[in-house]
């Protein structure tokens, strides 16, 4: 039994070192896209900053599930996480959607306004 228990701790650091990896180049891949968007002379770079904004706290969520579900101690426990993660996704994606509807409604509200 102990040799069950030491295997299933090794996995576990195993993932939980892979997902630091991941942690770290995703981390590095936003930092190089907002530095590339911070440098956009195209209009529309303010959305894309708030886009990748959005994409960026999705992914740091979904990364935080894995942390979670590492360290879940059986599969009604992982089960909840995923139930709560989904949930979660739900509300930020409703939040996100109405900000992108929100600020896609004031561009267009400038495109219409009579220039004097």
């Amino acid at each position: 039994m102990a040799e069950i228990n030491s295997s299933v701790e090794g996995i576990r650091t195993a993932l939980a070192e892979a997902l630091g990896r991941l942690r770290k180049a995703n981390a590095e891949y936003f930092e190089m896209l907002e530095k590339g968007l911070a440098a956009s002379p195209l209009p529309i770079a303010n959305q894309a900053k708030e886009f990748s904004s959005f994409m960026q706290r999705n992914v740091t969520a979904t990364f935080d599930l894995g942390d979670k579900l590492i360290q879940a101690k059986d599969m009604q426990d992982a089960l909840k996480l995923q139930a709560d993660f989904f949930q979660d996704q739900m509300r930020a994606l409703t939040d996100q959607a109405r900000t992108v509807g929100e600020s896609a409604m004031k561009a267009a509200g400038g495109l219409f306004t009579p220039k004097s």
